[in-house]
């Protein structure tokens, strides 16, 4: 049977749903007392590609100028949490963020950031960094 049957005889919404995942953040856990978890998505390719673009200043010439690799994971985990909603107006207000991005600077860390950003990039089809994956292979 050739791949083109079996992806014909597959369910296609299995198979074009994006992957999600349940994901804690200890600390917070800690401070709320309860469960901080939040549910990540994978992103699609055509907005993972929008913002990996709106992330790049292009010069004049074509050539890069500049990557704000800052602004791209902001994206990405803005995209990438859904739940909670951290676009949700009575949460901005509480933590006088005046955009979802400076909320996620308030309430996360830098390394929770940085986690985040990778569980979400694997779900998004992106392999781990070789450190990361030799020192898993090594325990």
């Amino acid at each position: 049977m050739s791949l083109i049957d079996k992806l014909l005889q597959a369910d296609a919404k299995k198979i074009t749903e994006l992957p999600h995942k349940k994901y804690e953040i200890k600390r917070l856990s800690k401070v709320l007392k309860t469960d901080f978890i939040l549910d990540l998505s994978a992103i699609g390719s055509k907005r993972y590609a929008e913002i990996q673009k709106n992330g790049v200043d292009i010069g004049k010439k074509g050539n890069v100028r500049d990557v704000d690799i800052y602004s791209m994971r902001m994206l990405i985990l803005l995209d990438g949490i859904k739940e909670p909603d951290l676009k949700d107006q009575k949460l901005l207000d509480h933590f006088n963020a005046v955009t979802p991005k400076e909320l996620i600077a308030k309430l996360f860390l830098s390394g929770e950031i940085e986690d985040v950003y990778k569980e979400i990039n694997e779900l998004s089809g992106y392999e781990k960094d070789e450190d990361e994956a030799d020192k898993e292979i090594k325990n």
